[in-house]
């Protein structure tokens, strides 16, 4: 074992476009990057020579496998990938990368990507806003953000604000 590997890495599967997603994945986020591709040798079930099985890359930091698997069960919302965004326009960024090229708006922040995977596009403010100690307050933000599909950090203030 690689001593500089983590114990823990989650794996996402994909029917057969392992590679295109890591690649557009990467794409996305600054600072991420490709780190291997096992290529298979042999015939393989689902495969032939040549494939790329999986791809060990990194988003930010954090390492990710993407297996070329085969059609199996899609992706669906009980498995999602939170991205905490700095303002509103970090918010923007990803979710119009992210909604291209057949992706799609969900609601309350979440969206599907063109492969199917499910992303929560959160700017950190929220977090700061919903767990004022002020239930009140909190409870209006809660309320903002369930009519929201892509969060909006001025109208989460408002509502914080009772000035909805």
């Amino acid at each position: 074992m690689n001593p500089m590997r983590p114990t823990i890495t989650p794996c996402l599967w994909f029917d057969d476009n392992a590679e295109e997603a890591a690649e557009f994945y990467t794409s996305v986020f600054d600072g991420s990057r490709i780190l291997h591709k096992m290529i298979a040798h042999d015939d393989w079930p689902g495969g032939k020579i040549g494939d790329v099985i999986m791809v060990d890359f990194e988003l930010k930091g954090q390492p990710y496998q993407a297996l070329g698997g085969g059609p199996s069960d899609p992706f669906n919302d009980r498995v999602s990938l939170s991205v905490t965004c700095a303002d509103q326009a970090e918010v923007d960024r990803y979710w119009d990368r992210l909604t291209a090229d057949g992706g799609e708006p969900i609601m309350c922040g979440w969206l599907k990507d063109k492969f199917g995977m499910r992303w929560q596009i959160v700017p950190e403010e929220f977090f700061q806003l919903v767990n004022d100690k002020d239930p009140q307050k909190s409870r209006r933000v809660m309320q903002a953000m369930t009519q929201m599909v892509k969060l909006d950090v001025a109208k989460l203030r408002q509502a914080h604000e009772g000035q909805e």
